[in-house]
């Protein structure tokens, strides 16, 4: 197997897709903060859903508007979303996240223009953000903007090298990658999501429940 390619097609993916929706319906997307999004990108990662809204909620009870963040010292951003930990580091991406913003925007702190753009060039202007990897801007233009852009989590990661479409030690990026390009566009955001659903629910990491599965029929059962 090439660097870029896997074995299976499209048709495996829309297999698996169908089998999914059966199960868990098709997801809406919404995004009604684009701003507020990728501040909880960066609060979401090395930590749990729920200490990541904890901190996003605690932030703007504090600060009322994103001009408050960004006038505020860097301490009191931190005091804010300590509860997601790594608070100095986050606090710090988090101002210069909207510094970047404000200066690429004519003065204003709205990340709604990276939408209007070629998801692409977007994806390259995000990338350069301290704190902002492959996954965190793929997951804000997918969800904000519908980009052909498929992100991988650790649930999706784990259900990829379970069903045998990745060697165990691929990297999340490597992941991205190559299922942005042979996963149909018009699934990623649906597909995505009903993934982590399943990761969460019945694929977890403790216990694969291939019983309750609905797409056990198509897994090589790798690492079960």
């Amino acid at each position: 197997m090439k660097a870029d390619t896997i074995k299976h097609d499209s048709d495996y993916f829309i297999k698996l897709d169908k089998k999914l929706v059966e199960v868990f319906g098709i997801p809406e997307r919404h995004c009604d903060d684009p701003t507020g999004f990728l501040v909880r990108g960066l609060l979401s990662q090395n930590t749990n859903d729920t200490n990541r809204d904890r901190a996003y909620e605690r932030l703007t009870e504090k600060f009322s508007k994103w001009d408050d963040v960004l006038a505020a010292d860097e301490t009191d951003i931190a005091d804010a979303i300590r509860v997601a930990g790594l608070a100095e580091i986050r606090a710090k991406r988090i101002k210069g996240l909207l510094i970047w913003l404000k200066e690429r925007n004519e003065g204003k702190i709205d990340a709604s223009f990276l939408l209007e753009m070629p998801y692409d060039k977007a994806l390259s202007l995000l990338m350069g953000v301290d704190g902002i990897g492959l996954k965190t801007a793929a997951v804000f233009l997918l969800f904000c903007g519908g980009a052909p852009l498929f992100p991988v989590d650790t649930h999706i990661k784990r259900i990829m090298v379970r069903l045998g479409v990745f060697p165990p030690k691929t990297s999340a990026d490597k992941m991205i990658r190559v299922l942005s390009k042979v996963i149909p566009g018009d699934l990623h955001y649906r597909f995505h999501i009903n993934l982590l659903k399943l990761g969460r629910n019945i694929c977890t990491a403790r216990l694969a429940n291939c019983a309750e599965c609905p797409i056990s029929e198509f897994c090589e059962k790798i690492n079960i």
